[in-house]
């Protein structure tokens, strides 16, 4: 695998590691957010940043959910969203002109329904799947480094969906070891807590106090499912790290 140089994005990835959850997520999450800044701070006035969102309907309901917490989103949101419906009004208005019988009408149906779903991606997932891809290239890149193996098996590692994409990007033994027996490591100290957090929610060791594994059900549930558990982790008592957005209720 070819090496890639150590720049800002090598670091950013280092420091991920510290954090909770998978540093994966962590880093295309903070790529879709300053992408969002961008859109509705900068962007909404590009006539071709305009028409892709035109033809997207906007942006899918991960992405919508985090525009919805930025200050200041309401202008932007609202121009893009009137471009969005001027588009499926008039699309909408189209199924109601009639045809000359029934038969032809139904056959127009399906057309029509094609006509009222977007035409072209969420914008924002592009940005998801391409810093996805670049920063688990630049982990497999640089596993073998002193200071980002270090990082990487002392923190809580890559989620499922992470997983999968960099065991298929690699093609030898060694990067594939390196980046294997720490996660299995990992699962092993789940199951561990896992068994410690089944017993001691049974009704006769009930008084005994819980201890890291008392989010472990919670941990695992993110390490598998991805980034539906962004920045979960013992390390924050089960709560969201400030960094990602909005606390949890504590468990």
């Amino acid at each position: 695998m070819k090496a890639q140089g150590k720049h800002t994005p090598y670091f950013e990835l280092v420091d991920a590691q510290a954090q909770a959850g998978c540093p994966i997520c962590r880093l295309v999450y903070k790529s879709c957010d300053r992408f969002l800044d961008a859109i509705l701070y900068e962007a909404t006035l590009d006539p071709r940043v305009r028409l892709d969102l035109k033809h997207s309907h906007g942006f899918c309901p991960e992405h919508v959910e985090m525009m919805r917490s930025k200050p200041g989103r309401a202008l932007g949101s609202a121009l893009i969203y009137r471009d969005a419906l001027r588009m499926l009004t008039e699309a909408l208005d189209a199924t109601a002109v009639a045809r000359p019988n029934l038969w032809q009408r139904l056959r127009k149906h399906d057309r029509r329904a094609d006509e009222l779903e977007p035409s072209r991606p969420c914008p924002a997932c592009k940005i998801k799947t391409s810093a996805a891809a670049d920063y688990i290239g630049l982990l497999l890149a640089h596993l073998g480094d002193e200071t980002l193996h270090a990082a990487y098996t002392a923190g809580d590692g890559l989620c499922l969906p992470h997983l999968r994409q960099a065991v298929a990007g690699i093609h030898d033994d060694e990067t594939l070891r390196l980046l294997v027996e720490p996660q299995v490591a990992r699962y092993q100290q789940m199951l561990t807590d896992l068994d410690e957090y089944i017993r001691k929610r049974d009704h006769r060791f009930r008084g005994e106090k819980m201890g890291p594994e008392g989010d472990v059900w919670l941990r695992v549930m993110n390490t598998i499912t991805g980034g539906a558990g962004l920045g979960l982790s013992a390390k924050h008592g089960g709560r969201r790290s400030k960094d990602i957005g909005s606390g949890l209720a504590e468990l």
